[in-house]
């Protein structure tokens, strides 16, 4: 089901795999991105779905504006209303993923606590796969 499209920004929730896919374009509008996100949040808090895949390809790197709401606003408000066990796979351009290994190593790749598991890929079907392994859906 698509929840939310504009040109810089498409959100669809697969229902039946209990996912939330949210794909970034190239020209990412901060706006839209945060509102792509908010949406995805509210039909996760409707549907109890902890299983998100972001893919962020197409833009190279978010910058620091939105990685910043991301981490001061966006998760925090997923860690209150949808509590523990959310996965978070995120599909970043070769370039950055890359990059990423490079200054922070396999295990900065990845985030793990209770509450939000984040792990970066550079392959969307890398993604999948992990996702396909995780719990759809709190017990």
């Amino acid at each position: 089901m698509e929840l939310y499209k504009t040109v810089s920004v498409e959100v669809f929730c697969d229902e039946t795999r209990k996912r939330l896919f949210l794909r970034c374009l190239e020209r990412l509008s901060t706006k839209e991105f945060r509102e792509g996100l908010l949406e995805a949040l509210h039909c996760a808090e409707m549907h109890h779905i902890k299983q998100w895949l972001l893919d962020l390809r197409e833009i190279g790197e978010l910058d620091e504006e939105e990685e910043g709401w991301l981490q001061r606003y966006f998760f925090p408000s997923m860690m209150a209303k949808l509590g523990t066990g959310n996965y978070v796979a995120m599909v970043l351009s070769e370039k950055c993923y890359t990059m990423l290994l490079h200054e922070a190593g396999k295990y900065g790749l990845q985030s793990y606590n209770e509450v939000i598991i984040i792990k970066n890929f550079c392959q969307i079907q890398d993604a999948i796969r992990w996702l396909d392994t995780k719990p759809p859906h709190a017990a």
